[in-house]
């Protein structure tokens, strides 16, 4: 018996959900239930991705690599300089920069070959151009070393037909595009020797309900989490899953404060009020939101697991850096970052050697922008440090030299990001929403609980625990211990306790 968990994707930039979902993933197997997830979108550096969210092979199923026969597939690295593709005899390869070559011959430029991210010197996508300079095509090469699809153009530049290929070269799938009010658009996916016979579908969601009831008729019994609302319809479509779960990893109302009778978040109501009855119950991540979605929905049946755990905590107090406070997770407009600026100017202003690091990926430019007009209309431009996104030892670096983590969102599902912080010792300062930080943070304890929007009441705390080693050396045992709190063991109890895998055992 297997657990699907399903989504769009693994992307370079993952948000909180992709994060739980991989952490769930792992936590599964490690206790010896297995469990995959499922990706629907076409993405060639997926792997890459899974990596870096701690991802083997087998705990990854891509749609697109299935049809492929690309599953569990050993990784090939393909070097421009080595690759037969280009025929070095015949043409000229001329290195740019290390993102990208040019292939020319006798002076003209035939294609450009972009160097895949995080990579040196390894085929990424290689664009084809006309004599006119126009690109006509482009192959996509997978992380693992094969070309895997070939995207074609219509002169105008629009998509015309895209394939895919086996690592053999054998043509698995492909796109058509037709021309709707000017604009082309997929309109049939076509699956050719599948199953000793060639298929079609009329769009890409035809195709992974088609590919989910496969992967179900081979493992009789199998249960479903879906963890991205806005394919609840995709997965009540499926057919043969012993059950179907929906994970909610965020609030579930545009006003986070107003969890019963506020609005619905715009992504939930197909599953609240047209889906509700193909599943067999929602996730929550607290149990403050099983209770009020409870009230609110009392015909749907609720669950409540933690959407993380955390591994062995990193009790370091060494390399703290002194009065380093760290924002950490999303830059987006419901995160409210703006309100970490305003409260840092004060905490500025009482130590001033004080440095607030960003660590997250920005909702847009437009918004990064308008954070750092706000830093250098308030004179912080040298105290206030973005950092790109990222993962593995470079996080827990970052999360070391930290001495506090802030926190100042509308909402909060679970708040993973802070849990997180606080493995590595930092005590967390938040404002008190629904739902995540009035879980597991205790005033006095292991850090601050601060009303909603006093960014003031934000930086008084900040400025107590900077002033005073004494409190925070207290609040960093309390954050240690909390985290240990939700280690694998216990996080998996609590799975265990809602049924969910009993039922589907």
């Amino acid at each position: 018996m297997m657990f699907y968990f399903t989504s769009e994707n693994i992307f370079s930039f993952n948000s909180g959900t992709e994060f739980s979902q991989a952490k769930r993933t792992r936590l599964f197997n490690l206790h010896g239930q297995k469990a995959v997830y499922v990706t629907r979108n076409y993405n060639n550096n997926l792997h890459q991705g899974a990596k870096q969210l701690a991802l083997t092979d087998d705990e990854v199923l891509n749609m697109y690599d299935y049809f492929q026969k690309a599953v569990h597939l050993p990784r090939k690295k393909m070097n421009v300089r080595f690759t037969s593709v280009i025929p070095k005899r015949d043409y000229q390869l001329q290195g740019v920069d290390p993102n990208y070559s040019l292939i020319k011959y006798q002076g003209r430029t035939l294609a450009r070959v972009n160097i895949a991210p995080l990579s040196v010197g390894l085929v990424g996508n290689i664009d084809y151009y006309d004599s006119f300079g126009n690109t006509t095509a482009t192959d996509y090469w997978d992380w693992r070393g094969f070309k895997s699809s070939t995207q074609y153009y219509h002169p105008d530049g629009q998509p015309s037909v895209q394939r895919f290929y086996s690592p053999m070269g054998d043509l698995m799938l492909e796109i058509i595009r037709m021309n709707i009010s000017g604009k082309l658009f997929p309109t049939m996916y076509k699956l050719f020797n599948y199953r000793g016979g060639n298929w079609r579908f009329d769009s890409e969601n035809d195709l992974f309900v088609f590919f989910m009831n496969e992967l179900l008729a081979q493992q009789p019994g199998s249960t479903i989490i879906n963890d991205r609302p806005n394919m609840a319809e995709l997965i009540a479509r499926t057919s043969g899953a012993a059950k179907k779960f929906q994970y909610l990893h965020d609030v579930h109302t545009v006003d986070a404060s107003n969890p019963i009778h506020g609005k619905l978040m715009p992504v939930l109501e197909p599953l609240f009020k047209t889906y509700a009855a193909a599943f067999d119950g929602v996730i929550l991540p607290t149990i403050d939101q099983k209770r009020d979605l409870s009230r609110r929905f009392p015909k749907i049946t609720f669950y409540q697991a933690p959407d993380t755990f955390i591994g062995q905590t990193q009790k370091s107090v060494s390399p703290k850096i002194l009065h380093r406070v760290l924002y950490f997770g999303r830059l987006s407009e419901e995160k409210r970052p703006e309100q970490a600026i305003r409260a840092f100017s004060i905490v500025k202003d009482a130590i001033p050697d004080t440095i607030l690091e960003f660590c997250g990926y920005p909702s847009s430019a437009e918004f990064l922008a308008k954070l750092k007009k706000q830093i250098r209309d308030a004179d912080l431009e040298n105290s206030i440090l973005f950092h790109d996104y990222v993962t593995g030892q470079a996080r827990d670096q970052v999360l070391n030299r930290a001495e506090i983590v802030l926190q100042s969102s509308t909402g909060e599902g679970f708040s993973m990001s802070v849990l997180e912080a606080m493995s590595h010792g930092l005590p967390a300062v938040v404002y008190d929403v629904n739902y995540g930080p009035r879980t597991f943070i205790r005033n006095g304890q292991n850090g601050y609980l601060i009303k909603n929007g006093n960014f003031a009441e934000l930086a008084e705390s900040v400025i107590k625990i900077l002033k005073d080693p004494a409190v925070w050396k207290t609040l960093s045992i309390g954050a240690y211990q909390t985290a240990q709190a939700f280690n694998s063991e216990q996080v998996w109890q609590l799975w265990q306790n809602t049924g969910i895998i009993k039922e589907a055992r």
